[in-house]
């Protein structure tokens, strides 16, 4: 190392003590050298190829001295007394090449990416896009269908009133119902299974008009059945409490016992 800045009167003569170089000058020869040899890996422990280097010392010694032009002067492509560039090696000229050719591989490469990314993301937003239009038709094709059950359902019910009119007879009229039930309540005469078919029947057909079927359309008919049920249990308890108040006192039944007229009857 001292041969190669200058500093070794006992050395033969050579280059480097006509023209001494600086440590970045060493610095610069080893790392670029023995890096672009592919000294990291061949003098790795598990390296077993034939070019291994088994003593990295001396071999980056061999990388220091050695000299690649003629001229005593150049370092690298550069004259040392003149800093001029080299014209015998021509080694910054090539680097320039290399470097500018190195320049237009990477273009070439993140230009090819690009383009890659930009095919792709064409056919993602195609492949996107061939969704929504299914989904689309499909929509349109569940509309489609929804607006035939639904004029499917008005007909049944024009079809039913016009039978309804035509054979009177042939509507199922429910028992009637005695006591405050056919009161001043004016609860429906309709009664039993024909009333709750009826209003199923309509419940249906409601939602059928609004693009309901399948077992969503059966879950909310059912659904609507039984608070319709619970409606009417309690419309039938409040006219039994309404015709048990109404009742004159003494006016149960009592299997011969005497009923008692105190409060609260």
């Amino acid at each position: 190392m001292r041969e190669f800045l200058g500093h070794n009167p006992d050395a033969q003569p050579s280059p480097f003590q006509m023209y001494p170089r600086t440590p970045a000058h060493a610095a610069t020869r080893i790392l670029g050298k023995w890096h672009r040899v592919g000294g990291p890996v061949r003098a790795a422990k598990g390296y077993r190829g034939a070019d291994a280097i088994q003593r990295p010392a001396g071999y980056l010694a061999e990388l220091l001295f050695e000299q690649a032009c003629e001229l005593p002067a150049c370092e690298m492509g550069v004259l040392l007394d003149t800093g001029a560039e080299c014209q015998q090696c021509r080694y910054r000229e090539t680097e320039r090449i290399q470097t500018a050719h190195a320049h237009w591989v990477l273009a070439e490469q993140r230009a090819e990416r690009e383009r890659l990314s930009a095919e792709a993301a064409v056919r993602r937003q195609a492949e996107i896009d061939a969704v929504y239009d299914e989904a689309a038709e499909e929509n349109v094709r569940r509309d489609a269908v929804r607006a035939a059950r639904a004029a499917e359902a008005l007909e049944t019910a024009r079809l039913r009133e016009e039978l309804a009119a035509q054979h009177p007879e042939l509507v199922s009229v429910g028992a009637d119902v005695p006591g405050p039930r056919d009161g001043a309540g004016r609860y429906a005469e309709a009664a039993g299974r024909g009333r709750q078919a009826a209003e199923e029947q309509r419940v249906r057909a409601a939602l059928v008009a609004t693009g309901a079927y399948g077992s969503p359309l059966e879950e909310e008919v059912r659904r609507r059945m039984r608070v319709w049920k619970a409606e009417r249990r309690g419309e039938a308890q409040a006219a039994d409490l309404a015709a048990v108040a109404a009742r004159p006192v003494g006016a149960w039944p009592t299997d011969g016992h005497a009923q008692d007229t105190e409060p609260p009857f």
